[in-house]
């Protein structure tokens, strides 16, 4: 698995269909193969079982391609992370020994590969874009957003380690919470803002195949005055971490994971990015709520991002405590 290069004994395919592969020598569940595809493209190719295919958007760096294909010969699928700028190999080969050596301690394939999507959620903030390596203040606005939901909410109704397992926003799933049949979606706007938020697919306000959907809005706006009211991002998220480490502190390690899956580091300095949250809005996702979903879409349409106003879903207004209702009985029925 330390080869300096894996790939340098590896010819490419003569049929643009196959890939020349050999096995990762690894002891965990899942199978990593080192391949070469017939542009002699470098690849890391997971192989497991349908069932423990991801589900959620897939997480797509620059120079590099994330893929999932089937394999009709073994009925198996493939994960594969291919790598489009040969420049870009050194670093390549760390990412890939990075998800190896992180998947390796799973107990199960399902496991493994939810962690190796979480370290390349990792990787895929860390490569988006340079300056110094922080979330811009968008995306700390939408991880406060997430967090504001998960410690005041989920965490309040829920037993720690479900409320850390229903965290799936930072792997690229449509919802940023999922419970059982009871999703919700976290969203944060600016308070002096036009009343929209933006969706970013057509799946994310989509309720069909789930009991009840909820819609989240928190109002939050940088501060441009020292105030005892501002927060940071490293705040809230340290927050979050003790409400965590008092319920379940095993539940920790996940929870330290997923967040890392965002893009956030805890040596990086937010002390400069200060926030005040303003009021919180929650809806109900249900029959007439203005949303573009799968089901609206002609065929072949598909990645669509749109705002919807806030004032046309006046009418599907809900709160907080019926969110947690709901979790609650969910919970409990299970």
């Amino acid at each position: 698995m330390t080869d300096a290069d894996p790939w340098k004994d590896l010819a490419p395919p003569s049929q643009s269909s196959s890939i020349n592969a050999r096995r990762v020598e690894s002891s965990g569940p899942l199978a990593f193969y080192w391949a070469k595809g017939v542009d002699n493209h470098c690849l890391l190719v997971m192989r497991h079982s349908p069932v423990s295919s991801p589900k959620g958007r897939l997480p797509q760096m620059r120079g590099l391609e994330m893929t999932l294909s089937d394999d009709e010969d073994s009925g198996t699928r493939m994960l594969a992370l291919r790598l489009l700028e040969a420049g870009q190999r050194e670093i390549f080969h760390r990412l890939c020994l990075d998800l190896v050596s992180s998947a390796e301690k799973s107990k199960t394939e399902a496991e493994a590969l939810t962690v190796a999507l979480t370290r390349t959620w990792r990787w895929h903030h860390l490569l988006r874009g340079g300056g110094d390596g922080r979330l811009d203040p968008e995306a700390q606005k939408g991880l406060i957003g997430e967090l504001i939901v998960f410690e005041h909410i989920i965490l309040a109704a829920l037993p720690a380690p479900a409320a850390v397992a229903s965290w799936h926003g930072p792997l690229g799933a449509p919802k940023d919470f999922e419970v059982g049949r009871v999703c919700l979606e976290a969203k944060a706007r600016r308070g002096a803002a036009t009343p929209y938020v933006s969706i970013s697919s057509e799946f994310q306000l989509d309720a069909s195949g789930i009991d009840v959907l909820f819609l989240h809005v928190a109002e939050l706006d940088q501060e441009l005055v020292p105030s005892k009211e501002g927060f940071t991002l490293t705040e809230v998220a340290e927050q979050c971490r003790r409400a965590v480490g008092e319920r379940d502190r095993g539940g920790l390690e996940r929870f330290e994971e997923l967040l890392e899956a965002t893009g956030f580091r805890w040596e990086d300095d937010y002390g400069d990015s200060r926030w005040v949250a303003g009021h919180h809005r929650v809806f109900r996702v249900s029959e007439g709520f203005p949303a573009i979903t799968t089901a609206s879409c002609p065929t072949g349409v598909t990645n669509i991002r749109y705002s919807i106003s806030l004032v046309e879903c006046g009418p599907f207004r809900s709160s907080e405590s019926e969110i947690s209702a709901v979790l609650k009985g969910n919970h409990d029925a299970h």
